[in-house]
Order: structure tokens, then sequence, then C-alpha cells
């Protein structure tokens, strides 16, 4: 974890989200960035896009398909307690599932190359103000 002073909330959904597979880790991040519910200083739309890039790498059929949460049922069950969550508990949960597809492991030299490019988990974290 990027944080030290996590509320027991956050770390337990940080948790669940490090049990899960990397596409699905992927998923997961688009979902909650595009509605994620306080506006950020800093620009999330490059997140988006990459990690749209990325889950085109693993999964090709993914633009053709809106993705059904309702066939993903530990993603929802994040997602719902994800909305339990404060204010400032959504931002550190924010910031600590960029941290942990930051320091996954894709085995896919292309993917680990564009996370550790265009990723900018440090600076997101400074935007956000929570250290």
């Amino acid at each position: 974890m990027l944080l030290d002073d996590n509320t027991e909330k956050v770390i337990d959904l940080v948790n669940m989200f490090d049990d899960l597979k990397g596409i699905d880790k992927i998923r997961l991040a688009i979902h909650l960035l595009e509605d994620i519910g306080f506006t950020p200083i800093y620009d999330i739309n490059n997140f988006i896009k990459l990690l749209k890039n990325v889950l085109l790498i693993l999964d090709h059929e993914s633009k053709n398909v809106i993705t059904n949460f309702a066939k993903y049922k530990n993603l929802l069950f994040i997602s719902a307690k994800y909305m339990e969550l404060s204010l400032l508990e959504k931002r550190k949960f924010s910031l600590e599932m960029l941290f942990n597809i930051f320091q996954y492991d894709f085995n896919n030299e292309e993917i680990n190359t564009k996370i550790n490019e265009q990723l900018n988990v440090y600076d997101y974290c400074y935007s956000l103000n929570v250290l």
C-alpha cells in the first residue's frame, strides 16, 4: 500500500482488489474511474484511456461489448462496498487501486511498459492531497 493511514474499510477493499485477476482489476478500475463520485484536480481521462487500451490488449472483444457487472459478482460486490466509503476513503481507495495496478505484473511486456510510463500514480496522489 502507498498510504499508511488508511481506514479498515479501505484496507479491506484494497485486499479484495488485490485478489482479483489482472483483467478484472482493469475492468473495475475503468468502472470506478468513470463514475468516481468526486472531482479530482488531476485529469483522470488519461488513466481511463490507458486502462481501456490495456483492456483491449487483454480482451480483444471488450471493444464490442458493454461490460455487464452482473456477470462479475466479485466486481459488483467491490463496487457496492466502494459506494459505502466516505469521500476521503474513496479518494484513498482510488489511489490505492491505481497503485496496485501500477505494481501488478500482467505478464505482458507491452502492458507493463505502458502502465509504467503512463500511469502517473504519484502525481495523482499529490493532486488528491490525501497525504
